[in-house]
């Protein structure tokens, strides 16, 4: 190979680099760039579908409500973050103050850290969670507290 190249002249070396270079960019734009730009447009329809769904079954799930005779002006999903939402509820089930405390990881995510809460309220609020906010438990530890019926919580949730 090496005498091939030493038996080019310079114009010949200039030509064939050039090609080389021509060549090398041609494989990266059909191996690299095409199917990612392909993915993307790809991920981008995706998402477009999914937007789609979401405001289907919002305007299915207001539907719901209306047949229902339930009011449908209560916070929802896209109305409001969820941390905001979760501290509502914990106020409203009495589950505030000392021995509670909350991080919002993100729009839709929090954690709960609840020391020596009752269950029977916990449950209510994860309910009320799950019906009126989408929210779904992805992590949840619960360890009986000293008194019967309390307990202590370490709950994710997220929608």
């Amino acid at each position: 190979m090496n005498a091939w190249w030493q038996g080019l002249n310079k114009r010949e070396r200039n030509l064939v680099l050039v090609a080389a270079a021509l060549v090398v960019l041609a494989l990266g734009w059909m191996l690299l760039w095409k199917p990612l730009a392909q993915y993307k447009a790809f991920l981008q329809q995706d998402l477009q579908d999914a937007q789609e769904v979401r405001l289907q079954l919002q305007q299915q799930r207001a539907e719901i409500l209306k047949l229902r005779g339930e009011s449908s002006d209560q916070p929802t999903a896209a109305g409001s973050s969820l941390y905001t939402a979760v501290l509502g509820l914990l106020k409203q089930h009495q589950l505030d103050g000392e021995g509670t405390s909350s991080e919002e990881q993100d729009r839709d995510t929090v954690t709960l850290k609840l020391e020596n809460k009752p269950f029977d309220p916990l449950i209510r609020l994860l309910s009320q969670a799950e019906s009126r906010f989408a929210a779904h438990a992805t992590s949840m530890t619960l360890k009986p507290a000293k008194e019967a019926g309390l307990v202590d919580a370490q709950i994710t949730l997220q929608r």
